[in-house]
Parts: structure tokens; C-alpha cells; sequence
């Protein structure tokens, strides 16, 4: 199982713009590590009008299915 971070913008239903969308892999890290990177992604989500943030158990290289946690 990897485990990522991922910081996903949310764009108003009517915009024709890609949201911006960043994914770091955490697998390996320690908790304190994983805890100042949603800190440092917290900051740069400062810039968006909505976003979401959220922890991936992303599966898919044993077979399984992908869930998800949101942090904020």
C-alpha cells in the first residue's frame, strides 16, 4: 500500500480552468514529517478559494481499491 497527501483545488461549477492538484507520497515517512508537510500544504492552500485536503491509501499495486481520508 503507498500512502500520499494530495491538495486539491476546487474551482466554482462554471470555470474552464484545470484545478491545481499536487500529490506527495508519504509512505515511508514519519508521522512528525507527515505532519509538517499537511502544515506546509496547508499554507499553500491558503492561496485557493476552496480546497481539499486529504490522505490517499491508494492500493491499486496489491489489487485492492484506493480510500481516502479528508484532513480538513
Amino acid at each position: 500500500m503507498r500512502i500520499y497527501l494530495e491538495l486539491v483545488e476546487v474551482l466554482p461549477p462554471d470555470s474552464t480552468e484545470e484545478p491545481d492538484f499536487i500529490r506527495v507520497d508519504v509512505t515511508d515517512w514519519s508521522k512528525e514529517d507527515v505532519d509538517n508537510a499537511i502544515q506546509l500544504l496547508r499554507e499553500h492552500a491558503k492561496q485557493y478559494q476552496a480546497y481539499i485536503l486529504q490522505i490517499h491509501y491508494c492500493n491499486h499495486d496489491s489489487g485492492g481499491t484506493c480510500s481516502f481520508e479528508v484532513i480538513q
